[in-house]
């Protein structure tokens, strides 16, 4: 991909590995993992994208093209893998990012989350979206809030955002499907 002859308008450091596991940031290039890890999937909380080919590459371009380029949008998405296995485990989105002062939304982001099915239930996503959560602080010191949603159906989500320090959100969203989450700094 040739590079843009714009400046990008959000900078994605790399994640450092840890002692569980290694992150990479989802490009045009490992698209085909996301697929690999969903194809099979059955859950309906999983992005439909992710279950076909053609999807995940189309997911993992528009993420590449426009995530650092999008002043109120901005995002990047992380494969990670097990350090144990090196087999790769899920997928953590960091998006909404914003350059925008009104309202604070420069100071807020959102996180989601999905975990190859054979590997939930067992603390996975747990340790992995807190050692995102850990790098999102130290990497974006102007972020404030950190927000999720869950499908309202869908109380292992729910749980594990709580577990990793996620309230409920008071702000009042209008919504028959999802329920939203905050955290702050």
């Amino acid at each position: 991909m040739p590079p843009s002859p714009i400046e990008p308008l959000f900078r994605f450091p790399e994640i450092p590995d840890n002692d569980k596991f290694a992150f990479e940031k989802l490009t045009s290039e490992n698209f085909s993992q996301l697929y690999l890890m969903f194809e099979g999937d059955d859950s309906h909380f999983t992005d439909e994208q992710f279950k076909t080919y053609q999807g995940a590459e189309s997911y993992a371009r528009l993420r590449e093209v426009h995530g650092a380029y999008m002043a109120k949008h901005g995002g990047q998405d992380w494969l990670f893998r097990l350090k144990s296995s090196g087999q790769y485990a899920g997928i953590i989105h960091l998006y909404d990012l914003s350059l925008e002062a009104f309202f604070e939304n420069d100071k807020r982001c959102w996180v989601g989350f999905a975990l190859r099915p054979d590997l939930r239930r067992k603390g996975i996503m747990t340790d992995a979206l807190r050692s995102f959560i850990a790098y999102v602080l130290d990497a974006y010191p102007q972020i404030y809030y950190l927000h999720a949603m869950t499908a309202k159906e869908n109380l292992a989500a729910q749980k594990l955002l709580q577990r990793c320090g996620f309230d409920a959100d008071p702000e009042q969203r209008l919504s028959e499907r999802h329920y939203f989450f905050v955290r702050k700094r």
